[in-house]
């Protein structure tokens, strides 16, 4: 099998060991935590199972990382052709409740020493509940494709004003008073004719955007924590005795695909992701997300951002 096929064949592995499990007891039991401090449950114990068998099954000379195990080297005698970053379930909450917003998640990099953003060369996405597959190749485009393997064509959303957009929050883990009020304009304004939403998980929220479900995804939660380190007690507090916040390894899969699809992506200040890395948990490598479905949207995005957090500094935290 090429990269692309392998990542296509091992997120749909991957889904149908999982599937027969989401809303169960079973999945809601908590079995430890994640290398990112993450709370795992068992539905997660599951995946990463899959995981194993697959590369095992069919021989795939790869490492791999993922949030539960950090890196495996499933044949430490060769020297592997590729990295995978993956995410077995990318909405696990979503996935112990049996709602859709609840992906696999696998990306296939060059392998290096500290693989980043811009090493990732094909991206596989599954929904779990859901019936569809996101791909992408650097380079060579996003495809969508149905159960019946026909090719579903992207359709970006056109909207360019934020009072029309629909759109999601991140807020795992964060103080949900400062992050609201960084972002309490924009979400005003788009719970009329637009949409706010908060689903926790970034892949299937990213995905929206070429299905034209959403037109915007935003996480300003490592901004809030590095304009304002004295809120770096309530991450703690908030994040089970550790701050959490993005990681590349969220998003590794999901940013190609955007990207290929023609979205646009950034951090909470505009920077690009090119080289965020992707096995790095720690503080130092939180990131951020701005994404929004064409260029002039992203751009208000930036700009509603910078807002509130102006706004933030003048009112102070403590208002």
């Amino acid at each position: 099998m090429t990269p692309q096929e392998t990542i296509r064949a091992l997120a749909a592995h991957v889904k149908a060991a999982v599937y027969p499990n989401l809303g169960t007891w079973r999945a809601r039991k908590v079995t430890g935590t994640a290398s990112s401090g993450d709370a795992t449950f068992d539905i997660d114990d599951i995946a990463e199972a899959a995981v194993e068998q697959f590369l095992h099954e069919h021989n795939v000379n790869v490492a791999y990382y993922s949030e539960d195990r950090g890196l495996v080297h499933p044949f430490p005698d060769r020297s592997p052709e590729g990295i995978l970053i993956i995410d077995p379930i990318d909405g696990t909450r979503s996935a112990i409740a049996g709602l859709e917003a609840c992906v696999v998640s696998v990306a296939w990099a060059d392998y290096c020493e500290a693989p980043t953003l811009s090493d990732v060369r094909y991206a596989a996405i599954a929904e779990i509940k859901g019936s569809y597959l996101f791909s992408a190749e650097r380079g060579g485009g996003a495809c969508i494709l149905n159960e019946a393997g026909q090719q579903v064509l992207p359709t970006l959303s056109p909207t360019t004003e934020v009072a029309n957009m629909a759109w999601t929050l991140e807020v795992v883990g964060a103080p949900l008073d400062l992050v609201f009020r960084a972002v309490s304009d924009m979400a005003s304004q788009t719970t009329l004719k637009g949409g706010f939403f908060i689903l926790n998980s970034s892949a299937y929220e990213l995905t929206r955007l070429l299905t034209g479900q959403l037109a915007g995804v935003v996480d300003v939660r490592n901004r809030l924590l590095k304009d304002f380190p004295q809120t770096r007690e309530a991450f703690v507090r908030y994040g089970g005795g550790r701050p959490l916040s993005l990681y590349g390894y969220d998003v590794a899969a999901a940013a190609l695909i955007a990207q290929e699809a023609g979205c646009v992506l950034s951090d909470a200040w505009g920077r690009s992701l090119a080289d965020w890395k992707l096995l790095d948990t720690t503080e130092a490598n939180f990131g951020s997300l701005i994404a929004a479905s064409n260029p002039t949207l992203h751009t208000r995005l930036l700009e509603a951002v910078e807002e509130g957090f102006a706004r933030l500094r003048r009112e102070g935290l403590n208002r």
